[in-house]
């Protein structure tokens, strides 16, 4: 069983009221990109990836036109140790600049 279908994230521009209302309000893993240099600047996972993305809209970790909020819908069969597992390996992949821990189950601190 796979964690995610094949391909890219979905990538919507958050400040476009019309995006905001294509991030399902499902289980999923979740990409913060610049998109003026297309680097990966925090990996999240969430139980709703739409309140998520509006609650990092309003913490100011989405902002302006260079944000991009890249997502992927998780299966509904899988664990959440897996979800964990899978958020630990992308942090470790793109090691990005605003995640502050390893992510994954209990968080404990990456620096």
């Amino acid at each position: 069983m796979s964690l995610y279908k094949p391909g890219r994230p979905t990538e919507v521009k958050p400040l476009d009221p019309s995006n905001t209302r294509k991030v399902p309000s499902a289980k999923g893993e979740y990409r913060i990109i610049n998109s003026n240099t297309r680097e990966v600047v925090y990996v999240g996972i969430s139980k709703d990836l739409n309140r998520r993305m509006h609650d990092h809209i309003r913490s100011g970790k989405l902002s302006g036109d260079n944000s991009i909020f890249a997502y992927k819908q998780a299966d509904g069969r899988a664990s959440q140790a897996r979800i964990n597992d899978h958020e630990r390996s992308k942090i470790e992949q793109h090691k990005p600049e605003l995640n502050q821990r390893a992510g994954g189950a209990g968080r404990p601190y990456k620096r």
